[in-house]
């Protein structure tokens, strides 16, 4: 993405800080946002592991897998200053949680064993390759797993800020590198998710 796109993406959601949490995220209700975090839990256990969330937002992902998993590491990252501020303060102080203000377009990657996007891919960009390099830069940081959620074109009109994918297209290009890729649908209208284990 450039600079422009970046800009774009930053106006989007600064101009919604003012309203729910939720807004500012982009999701439509809490409703929406607890189907997909479901829904990436079933790439498997995530306890012992290390886990890179691109994108993190406030961090909520963070006290969601808390409910399920037991002694993992959780990274966060995200390039809104407004977001890493908010989840530093909700979720700062938690054992083996670290958050990020960066651009994990751009950035090195850690190596680590689950990387997550929840949301993050959804972006609109000028270069083609945008989410196939993303896809390619994840399953290279992950010792264990990628998961991660993308608007449905079959259901999602896109605009001039989110794009939405082709579930056969992406799944064809996450075969090449996992012949089990898995896609799942049907927990909301006009979304699916990805799951990719090594």
């Amino acid at each position: 993405m450039h600079l422009i796109e970046k800009a774009t993406v930053q106006a989007f959601h600064r101009s919604r800080l003012n309203g729910s949490t939720i807004q500012a995220l982009g999701y439509r209700s809490q409703e929406s946002q607890t189907r997909r975090f479901q829904v990436l839990l079933q790439l498997g256990d995530f306890s012992h592991c290390s886990v890179l969330d691109l994108g993190c937002g406030f961090g909520d992902l963070k006290a969601f897998l808390d409910q399920h998993y037991k002694d993992f590491v959780y990274l966060g990252v995200d390039f809104l200053k407004e977001f890493i501020d908010g989840a530093q303060l909700h979720y700062g102080e938690l054992a083996n949680t670290q958050f990020f203000q960066a651009d994990f377009l751009t950035v090195g990657l850690p190596e680590v064993d689950i990387v997550i996007a929840s949301g993050s891919l959804n972006y609109r960009s000028e270069n083609a390759l945008h989410p196939w390099q993303s896809i390619s830069r994840m399953w290279e940081a992950a010792n264990k797993g990628v998961v991660f959620n993308l608007l449905d074109a079959a259901q999602f009109e896109s605009d001039e800020v989110l794009r939405a994918y082709d579930q056969n297209e992406v799944l064809n290009f996450c075969r090449q590198l996992d012949p089990a890729t898995e896609i799942i649908s049907g927990y909301l209208p006009d979304d699916f998710t990805v799951l990719m284990r090594k």
